[in-house]
């Protein structure tokens, strides 16, 4: 469905003549990043019942990770990461994640997201529109991502531009590698 969604409209922008933008972010170690109190807050906020929220939460808590050393183990709480294996991982990826669709994106503009990897696909008439659009989802797009504290792979960022243009749009992703 996702897919078919964003070749609707790269067809419907390249249909009317419009620039086509597609911006790919991967997140860098998403699964294991996500932090405990963030998907806490999360369910907290949920329109989910309060039984599966409070399963959940059982499962992010007293949670430690053992590794035997030749002085004895050493016990560390863990604060991070999904319950990776599971089938809540993905769960808890989605619900964490779900924010970032609530926003209002600039006109013409989409976001998918495929398990860590997210698309914002924009499309307008100019080159200056189309530029301003894609910033603008990309500033936000950073405003969220270091919130949870994620961060954004750089090597796995990119982009296709789908259009007549000489010369790309300036793309400004300073947010994104800190």
């Amino acid at each position: 469905m996702a897919i078919t969604k964003l070749l609707d409209t790269i067809y419907k922008g390249n249909a009317s003549g419009d620039h086509v933008l597609e911006f790919s972010i991967d997140i860098k170690g998403a699964f294991d990043n996500i932090q405990h109190n963030a998907v806490e807050s999360y369910l907290d906020s949920s329109k989910c019942p309060a039984n599966i929220v409070n399963i959940f939460k059982n499962l992010l808590q007293n949670r430690k990770v053992i590794l035997n050393t030749c002085e004895g183990p050493a016990i560390r709480d863990q604060k991070q990461g999904c319950l990776q294996g599971s089938c809540s991982e993905p769960v808890l990826w989605n619900l964490f994640a779900n924010e970032i669709f609530q926003e209002n994106w600039p006109i013409n503009t989409n976001i998918q997201a495929f398990s860590n990897d997210f698309v914002l696909l924009s499309h307008a008439p100019t080159k200056v529109q189309l530029e301003s659009q894609i910033n603008e989802s990309i500033a936000k797009f950073s405003t969220w991502e270091s919130k949870p504290q994620l961060q954004i792979s750089a090597d796995n960022t990119n982009y296709l531009l789908i259009s007549k243009l000489v010369r790309a749009p300036t793309i400004r992703v300073s947010p994104f590698f800190k």
